[in-house]
Formats: C-alpha cells, sequence, structure tokens
C-alpha cells in the first residue's frame, strides 16, 4: 500500500493499492499478486469488467457496481471534452470548429456504447438480444447509481458495501461534500450550451443510442427498486464506528480478511 509523501509508522496506510487495474496488463499482474484473495482493496476501478472477472472467485467474490447517465448527455458531454483534450494522444484539433451534428454524423460517434461494453459485442451490429443480455446482465450483477441522483448514489454505496470513514471523519465529511456538488475531473468548466430533446443535436445522437436509450430507462426503474437492499441499513452509516488513522491518538479499522458483500436477488 502507498501513500504520497510516505506514513508515519503509528499511522494507518493509505487505501491504494500499488496495480493499475484500468490496463489489462495491470489486471493481470493484479490477478497473480492475489488483490482479491488480500483483502487489502474495498474497490477497484476499471473498465475493463471481462478481463477483472478473473480477479475473484468463490472465496474471494466481488459485485459491479457503476454509476449511469443518459446516452445523449454522455455522448455531448465526451463531445466537448474531445473538443479541447490537447492532454490526449487522440487528440484532434479539427474537432474544436465542428458542432454537435457534425459529430453525430460521424465515424466517432458512440454507437450503443453501453450495451457493446455489456455484452462485449464492440464491432457489428447490435439488436434486441444485445439489448435483453444486457439488462439481464445489470439485473444481476450491478449495483446501479445515477448521475443525476449523486446523493442517494452515494449513500446508497455507502450503505450496501458498509463503506465507513477511516481517516480523519471530519475531514473526508467535507471532502465527500465537495465531491458531491462540484465533482473532481468534470468537464464543468465547460459551459457550453446542452441540446434538448427535439433538437436536431439530440435526435441524431439518441438515434446512435437507441438500445442505450432502452437500457437507461430500466436502469431508472431499478435504480428505484434497489432501494429496498439497504432499507434495514441506518442513514448516516458512513460516520457510525468511523476510525481516525491521522487523529491523536489514532483509532484503527478491524482487519479485513477477505471481500465480502451482500449479494443482489437473482
Amino acid at each position: 500500500m502507498v501513500r504520497s509523501g510516505g506514513v508515519p509508522a503509528d499511522q494507518d496506510p493509505s487505501p491504494f493499492i500499488n496495480v493499475d487495474t484500468t490496463t489489462v496488463a495491470g489486471i493481470e499482474r493484479a490477478k497473480q499478486l492475489g488483490l482479491a484473495e488480500s483483502g487489502l482493496a474495498d474497490s477497484i476501478v476499471t473498465g475493463f469488467i471481462f478481463e477483472a472477472e478473473t480477479l475473484f472467485s468463490p472465496d474471494a467474490r466481488g459485485r459491479l457496481f457503476t454509476v449511469f447517465r443518459h446516452p445523449v448527455d454522455r455522448a455531448v458531454s465526451l463531445f466537448y471534452y474531445l473538443q479541447v483534450a490537447d492532454w490526449e494522444p487522440t487528440y484532434n484539433p479539427d474537432l474544436a470548429n465542428w458542432s454537435i451534428p457534425d459529430y453525430a454524423r460521424s465515424p466517432m460517434i458512440e454507437n450503443n456504447w453501453m450495451v457493446r461494453q455489456l455484452t462485449n459485442s464492440y464491432e457489428g451490429d447490435l439488436n434486441e438480444e444485445h439489448l435483453k443480455l444486457a439488462i439481464e446482465i445489470v439485473r444481476r450483477k450491478f449495483l446501479v447509481g445515477l448521475l443525476h441522483e449523486r446523493e442517494r448514489t452515494m449513500d446508497r454505496v455507502e450503505k450496501f458495501f458498509r463503506f465507513q470513514y477511516r481517516v480523519m471523519p471530519e475531514n473526508q465529511e467535507s471532502c465527500r461534500e465537495r465531491l458531491l456538488t462540484g465533482g473532481a475531473n468534470s468537464n464543468a468548466g465547460n459551459k457550453k450550451e446542452k441540446p434538448k430533446q427535439g433538437d436536431e443535436a439530440w435526435e441524431l445522437i439518441a438515434w446512435q443510442n437507441l438500445l442505450d436509450i432502452k437500457l437507461y430507462d430500466y436502469v431508472l426503474e431499478l435504480f428505484e427498486e434497489q432501494e429496498a437492499l439497504v432499507a434495514h441499513v441506518p442513514d448516516g452509516f458512513r460516520k457510525m464506528n468511523a476510525t481516525c488513522a491521522k487523529c491523536v491518538p489514532p483509532t484503527f479499522p478491524a482487519l479485513k480478511h477477505s471481500i465480502t458483500v451482500q449479494s443482489l436477488p437473482t
């Protein structure tokens, strides 16, 4: 485990593990190191959900969770990001002069990205069977969140996974509030107008994402249904029995021996 700048011997180490699960090679290394079995990590972040599945076993199980955004909003936000992201290796300066309809008509536009990601179908045409499979995967495997329901989403994740504060609880609560209201690594500074339903730009993007929109509509329903999963967990759970490795004297969380999460109904 690592902490920027090091950590005193009498303090709990950082919650960051020195593996990179955002690459396939990094996932393979994490597997070889026994990341899941170690019980050191509460969560991992990756876009490679099928490769990451190999990290887990019946004795070290995991549960997928993510935050969904309306497909059109997601595509528009990506376009505005690509217009200015000169730090990206795929940066194309010509995009700065494009309109959203230009982008929507180009080969760069997303085509049902969520369904493709969930069904591992990155090439070729999609159909209703792909949508049904994506819905079934989300229903059985995911705790879902919604970007426009940030507070409810965060509260649910904390309750479901039993996340509690471990380092300076008051500071963590302030940090939590800042992230929920302002975000991090967001495109908030780019105040361009977003298209509305019925606009040409909106309809062009929606046409490329018809299956994703249907999947999103299902996620909206599932989000409400999954409230029942944490109905028995008290509000403010994140603050209960909070520990503080940086306080004087420090308090430490109980040692974890395995990764355990509550199962979703099948």
